[in-house]
Formats: structure tokens, C-alpha cells, sequence
């Protein structure tokens, strides 16, 4: 795991930015400018401009106003909008969260090791041959996600580490996005049919959820032992509460799905299940995670890894495994 790099060379600039913008009660734009340009934040902005992920992008121009006038106004852009509240929880406690940062700034070998058992445990033997050198960049980010990863990087916003409790949420997390990283372009193999396409993407999240985060849903205990690792409460009482009516939905959707193009089924995930209202909930974590997590860490558990990622390489074996796996009222 030597290849795991940590980068905050664009962190200290801005929270010295903040606290001057705090003390002088307004902010020097051009060296906001400056800091935006800086490579961190460059990676970022290529990954919130990529068209193909959920909700929306996020332009320079947008950045810059939403770091001027966060206090002042709302934002059209859903994505800052949305954005806005836990960032001005961060700026009015900005000093005492800049002493939390310190802790996730390092790695020691045990660290390493408790990620290494976990990708281990989750992804096939190859994949961990030869892995690629990845930075984890903390910074004071652009967009709202706490965590993502994106090409060979894993981002984490400062702004939003108190969502961590203690030193193994950070790991199982970054796991978590390391499994993005690694298992995500297995997905959506040549010629996958579109209803197995509806089903691939519950697995991106579904799977990270079930072997990183440790997630137990209805119909499904979890990977490893009873703690569960950066789960949001709420919403997944909110799913296991309505667990049938919204597994109706989905199992309506994936057999609307028979036939369609990639694309008009992207659509029908990002429409129904990416949004960041969900039945009329404001929600944090999908749909996806959760209902991701029960379908595709059920084949797991009963049958292991390797017949789960043969199904991923081979889509129509994913329905048969998880039908006989699942209740019967559960099945697709």
C-alpha cells in the first residue's frame, strides 16, 4: 500500500483564505483566483464538470461566487445550493475545525494494513497485483461530497470531516473509494443488456456499502461484524421502513429496462434514484447504496466474491444467483 499518496498543498492556502475572509468580513478575489487554479482544485474541477456523473457540474465562475457570497445568497446551482448549509456550519467554526484536520493528514502502517484486508476481503486477487499509485487529496472543496473518487485520486473535503467519528470511519471510507476506483471499470462489460445495465449501477455504491461500510439491510446481515462505518441513520431507517414499496419500484424499473439503450437506463437511475430527494425526502445516501448493498452483498455472502464478480463479467448470471438467494416476495 506505499502507492497510497497524501496531497494537502491546496488546503492551507484556502483555510488561511476563510480566515482572513472571517476577520476582514470580505474576501480578496484575486487571490481566491489564485488558490482555485492551484492543481488540487483543478482535479476537481474536472471531476465536477464530467457531464456523466449525478446532479450537476460546478463552473470556476461558480466556485468564485460561491466562496464570495456563500454567507450572503442562494446558489442556482443544486449542487452548491445543497452545499451551502454544512459549509457555513464549517466557517462559523473554523477554527476548531481546522484542529481536526491534523488527524487525517497521515497514515501509519497498521492503517495501511486494515485498508489492505478490506480490499482483500472485496475485490478480486488481480486487481490488487499491480495498483496504481493514487493521492488522497484533502481540501476545501467545491462540491458537496464529503468523499469521491475520480480517475487515480480520492478527494475529501475538510469542510465535512466531522462526519468521521474516529480513525477506522476514515479507513472503511477510504477503502471505500478505493473500491470505486478498482472494481468501478468492471462494470458495464461490452454488450451488457439494459436491464442488467439498471442492475450494475445498484452495484457500484451497493457493493462499496456492503464490503466497506459494513451496511446490514433487511434480508442481509452485514460483512463482517455489527458496526457499521459513515452510515447515514436516518435514511437508512427511511429505506428499511419503506423497503417494500420501493423494492417494487425497483423491480418495476429493472423489467422496464429490458430493451432500452445504456442511456435512456442511465437516465432512469439518475432520474429516480440519484437525486437528492427521494419520495418526497431529503436524503444524503441513495437509493442505490442501500438497496445496492442488499441485492448484490446477498450473492456474496452466498456465494463469495468470485461468483459475484464472474456475474458482474457476465451480467445474466447476476439474476439467477440473486433469485435464488433472496425470499421469495424479493426476487426480480
Amino acid at each position: 500500500m506505499d502507492k497510497i499518496i497524501f496531497n494537502t498543498s491546496a488546503l492551507e492556502p484556502m483555510l488561511e483564505w476563510l480566515s482572513e475572509r472571517k476577520r476582514t468580513g470580505k474576501g480578496d478575489e484575486k487571490r481566491l483566483r489564485e488558490i482555485l487554479s492551484l492543481p488540487d482544485y483543478k482535479v476537481e474541477f474536472n471531476r465536477y464538470s464530467d457531464p456523466s456523473l449525478p446532479v450537476c457540474g460546478i463552473s470556476f465562475e461558480e466556485a468564485v461566487d460561491f466562496f464570495m457570497h456563500f454567507d450572503k445568497k442562494d446558489f442556482a446551482n443544486q449542487r452548491l445550493q445543497y452545499k451551502k448549509k454544512s459549509f457555513l456550519a464549517f466557517y462559523n467554526e473554523l477554527e476548531k475545525r481546522k484542529a481536526g484536520i491534523d488527524a487525517i493528514a497521515s497514515m501509519t502502517e497498521e492503517d495501511y494494513g486494515t485498508i489492505e484486508s478490506l480490499l482483500k476481503n472485496s475485490l478480486p486477487d488481480e486487481l490488487l497485483e499491480e495498483l496504481p499509485e493514487i493521492n488522497i487529496i484533502l481540501i476545501v472543496s467545491i462540491g458537496n461530497s464529503m468523499g469521491w473518487p475520480y480517475d487515480h485520486y480520492v478527494d475529501y473535503d475538510a469542510a465535512n470531516l466531522q462526519e468521521f467519528k474516529n480513525r477506522n470511519d476514515f479507513l472503511h471510507i477510504t477503502a471505500h473509494e478505493l473500491h470505486h476506483i478498482l472494481a468501478g471499470p468492471l462494470l458495464a462489460p461490452e454488450g451488457i443488456r439494459g436491464e442488467d445495465y439498471f442492475l450494475q449501477n445498484f452495484a457500484y455504491e451497493g457493493l462499496a456499502m456492503h464490503y466497506m461500510n459494513n451496511l446490514a439491510t433487511r434480508g442481509k446481515k452485514a460483512k463482517y461484524n455489527e458496526v457499521s462505518y459513515v452510515v447515514d441513520q436516518e435514511d437508512m431507517a427511511f429505506y428499511e421502513e419503506h423497503f417494500d414499496e420501493i423494492f417494487e419500484m425497483i423491480r418495476s424499473d429493472y423489467h422496464s429496462c429490458i430493451g432500452k439503450s445504456l442511456d435512456e437506463v442511465s437516465s432512469i437511475v439518475s432520474g429516480h434514484y440519484e437525486q437528492f430527494t427521494f419520495m418526497g425526502k431529503d436524503i444524503r445516501q441513495y437509493p442505490t447504496y442501500y438497496f445496492g448493498c442488499y441485492m448484490w452483498g446477498l450473492v456474496d455472502l452466498c456465494f463469495g466474491k468470485e461468483k459475484l464478480y464472474e456475474s458482474i463479467a457476465r451480467p445474466e448470471l447476476f439474476v439467477q444467483l440473486y433469485n435464488s438467494a433472496a425470499e421469495e416476495r424479493y426476487k426480480l
